[in-house]
This record gives C-alpha cells, sequence and structure tokens, in this order.
C-alpha cells in the first residue's frame, strides 16, 4: 500500500489567523495598588490571616490613594473590602504592629485608628547572599 501526499491535501485554503487583542481591564475589577514587597508580605502572613488580610486591605487602600505613605484610616470600608469583622481587623492590625510592618496611631475612644506601611527587612534566612529562597 503506497502512501499518496495528494490525500492529505486540504481541499479549502486555510483561514487568515487574525492577531488577538490585549485583554483590557474592566473598570469594574479592582487590584492590589502598588507592590507590596514579598518581605513584606511573607512576615504578614506569619503574624496570621487576620494580619495578612488587613495587610493587603492597607495595600489596596494605599494604592488608592495615589502609593503616597501617607496615614491609612481602618475604617468600615477597609474593613468591608476584606470581608473582615471589627475584631478581626484589630487582631491584624495588632499583629502587624508587632511584627513591625506598621506604626499605628490611635486617635482614642470611638475614633478610627490611622496606620503607616512600614518597610520590612528581609529576614537574616532569606538573605539575599545565601541563596535560599522564601
Amino acid at each position: 500500500m503506497e502512501l499518496d501526499p495528494d490525500n492529505f491535501r486540504l481541499n479549502q485554503p486555510l483561514p487568515a489567523v487574525v492577531p488577538a487583542r490585549p485583554r483590557r481591564r474592566s473598570p469594574r475589577q479592582l487590584y492590589l495598588g502598588g507592590q507590596p514587597p514579598m518581605a513584606w508580605l511573607a512576615r504578614a502572613h506569619t503574624a496570621g490571616k487576620a494580619a495578612l488580610a488587613t495587610g493587603t486591605a492597607l495595600w489596596f487602600k494605599r494604592g488608592l490613594q495615589g502609593g503616597k505613605n501617607a496615614p491609612i484610616r481602618v475604617d468600615s470600608s477597609l474593613r468591608r473590602s476584606m470581608g473582615l469583622t471589627h475584631d478581626q481587623a484589630r487582631r491584624g492590625v495588632r499583629a502587624l504592629e508587632r511584627a513591625g510592618l506598621l506604626e499605628v496611631h490611635r486617635g482614642g475612644r470611638g475614633r478610627c485608628a490611622e496606620v503607616t506601611i512600614v518597610a520590612a527587612r528581609p529576614p537574616h534566612e532569606c538573605s539575599p547572599g545565601t541563596g535560599e529562597s522564601l
């Protein structure tokens, strides 16, 4: 049995390939503003779930402020953005403060706390010269 190449030819020409357009972000989708350093996120993760969720919400709100390192109010809109209760946000702020990732300015009874994000140094076991990774 011989193979005939004519049996494998297409009877119709191939369609023209249309290059795909790059996808645009929908204006309704929200994105984390700025680029939180991995060392900061790693320390927030080790501080607990509430700390990581609160920290992510704080980075989001910082991005809405134009990336300025101005004080951020820990109010109900911040808590709602991550689905946190008042107690979870309070525990998260305290854990991030203990981890050295936030400076907290408490306004007194009934007032929202204002926090400033502090840059985190990488932990000594993850220093760039050791070849280890997170």
